[in-house]
């Protein structure tokens, strides 16, 4: 999210990685034929698919997944949400980084609904706590049932997660579904990487390896975790990679 990790942060990781020589191929989609002549091979490609409820009106414009809306406010129009109400569904640090990015960019009013309760969400408590000093409302128990709108989201309808009577509506022009990430990968025996995912799509390792010449680290290994976690395990990856190497 930008206002978990700015830009000018990245750029400048970026620009320090180039400088050491690492040569960046973009918007290019790799196969195994690719790097078949490279001594190794890391994957860290993360959680990109979707995990959208099965809900009425989830397609609907201005319906979009958390990291469809993140990455929005780093490639597109910075104005998506300026003077509009958006309501966030979900009870993760994720969701918490939607909403408040969504105010910091200029919503006019901002709610976050989970599901359960806040002592159950896996979102952390100064998280919420933060969100709520930044004029976020936060309502528990109620689970999205549909999202309601002529071609574009109007309003989301929920209902009480332990009362099915109960019932609520909220009018929006925006909903964000952080309800979760999955993993793009499938199962494939033909493909040294995909023969190894586990049953949620993540990938299999000892250390950050895989198999043969092969190593992964990250989202796409643990699920879903933060940055500090993702490249922790990014440098116990490269410390197999380097032992490997030597080996060999």
């Amino acid at each position: 999210a930008p206002v978990r990790l700015p830009k000018e942060v990245i750029d400048y990781d970026v620009e320090h990685i180039k400088n050491l020589g690492v040569k960046l191929v973009l918007n290019k989609e790799a196969n195994i034929d690719d790097v078949k002549d490279y001594d190794a091979v890391f994957i860290g490609t993360g959680l990109w698919g979707e995990n959208l409820p099965k809900i009425e009106g989830v397609n609907l414009t201005n319906s979009f997944s958390a990291v469809k809306f993140l990455k929005s406010f780093r490639t597109s129009d910075k104005d998506m949400v300026k003077s509009k109400k958006v309501v966030v569904i979900g009870g993760g640090d994720v969701a918490i980084d939607c909403a408040v990015t969504a105010k910091i960019y200029g919503a006019s009013d901002v709610k976050i609904v989970y599901r359960r309760t806040l002592e159950e969400a896996p979102g952390l408590m100064r998280e919420f706590q933060h969100a709520l000093m930044q004029g976020i409302s936060i309502t528990t128990g109620m689970a999205p049932i549909a999202v309601r709108g002529v071609q574009k989201v109007e309003s989301v309808e929920f209902e009480g997660l332990n009362n099915k009577s109960d019932k609520m509506v909220l009018s929006t022009d925006v909903v964000v579904f952080a309800t979760g990430q999955v993993s793009e990968l499938t199962p494939d025996n033909k493909c040294v990487i995909c023969s190894n995912l586990n049953e949620k799509g993540l990938i299999k390792t000892t250390n950050g390896h895989i198999t043969e010449k092969y190593f992964a680290a990250g989202d796409v290994v643990h699920g879903a975790k933060t940055v500090v976690e993702a490249v922790k395990a990014g440098k116990e990856a490269s410390a197999s990679i380097m032992n490997f190497l030597k080996k060999n």
